[in-house]
C-alpha cells in the first residue's frame, strides 16, 4: 500500500496529471500546488488514498492548518496565519470519490463534516466522480459504508493543495468571480 500511495504522488499518471490541470483552471487567480514537503515533511502525502469498509472506524480530524505548522522552512517564509488570510497561501483539499457504482443510499459511506462549536454535523454523500473541495482545516471524518455495503470498499483520493495568491494583499474569494460557489 505504502508502494502505491508513493507511485500515485510521484509518479508519472495521466489521470492524475489532467486532473490536476482542471483543479489549476477551477482557480485562476491562483497558482496551485501539491501541499509541498517543507510544510509538515516527509511523513505527510500530499495525495491520500481511502478506501474505508463496513466495520472501519475512523476519527475527527483536519488535513492541515497554516496557524499550526510546525517549524519549518514554510514557517520560516509565511509564518504561522489563519487559513484564508489575505495574500497567504490557502490550504484546500479536493476529495474525489472513485467508484463507478455506488449506491449511497443504501451502502452510506459519506464524509462527515463537524462544527465543533456546535456539534452540528454536515454528511456529503459519496456519488461516483463527486468531487468535494474543501479547507483543509476543517473537522471531518470518512464513515465507513454500512453493513449493506458488505466487503465493497468506498475509494476516494484526497489531493491536499496549496493555493497562492497572485498579488499582494489578494483576497481568497475561490469563487473567482462566479457568483454563488464559494465562500
Amino acid at each position: 500500500a505504502d508502494d502505491a500511495i508513493m507511485d500515485i504522488c510521484y509518479g508519472e499518471h495521466p489521470a492524475v496529471s489532467e486532473f490536476e490541470s482542471k483543479l489549476a483552471n477551477l482557480f485562476p487567480n491562483f497558482v496551485v500546488s501539491r501541499l509541498p514537503e517543507a510544510v509538515l515533511g516527509g511523513c505527510i502525502s500530499p495525495l491520500t488514498a481511502n478506501a474505508p469498509t463496513h466495520g472501519d472506524s475512523f476519527d475527527y480530524h483536519i488535513d492541515a492548518d497554516p496557524l499550526q505548522v510546525p517549524p519549518s522552512p514554510w514557517a520560516d517564509v509565511y509564518g504561522r496565519y489563519p487559513n484564508r488570510s489575505k495574500g497567504k497561501p490557502r490550504f484546500v483539499s479536493c476529495l474525489l470519490y472513485l467508484n463507478d457504482i455506488w449506491d449511497a443510499e443504501t451502502w452510506g459511506g459519506p464524509t462527515r463534516f463537524l462544527d465543533p462549536p456546535t456539534q452540528e454535523v454536515y454528511d456529503v454523500m459519496p456519488k461516483p466522480g463527486r468531487c468535494v473541495i474543501m479547507d483543509q482545516d476543517v473537522s471531518h471524518t470518512v464513515v465507513a459504508p454500512n453493513e449493506e455495503a458488505g466487503s465493497r470498499p468506498r475509494y476516494s483520493l484526497v489531493w491536499k493543495l496549496i493555493l497562492h495568491p497572485t498579488e499582494e494583499g489578494q483576497g481568497m474569494d475561490l469563487a473567482c468571480g462566479r457568483k454563488g460557489l464559494w465562500p
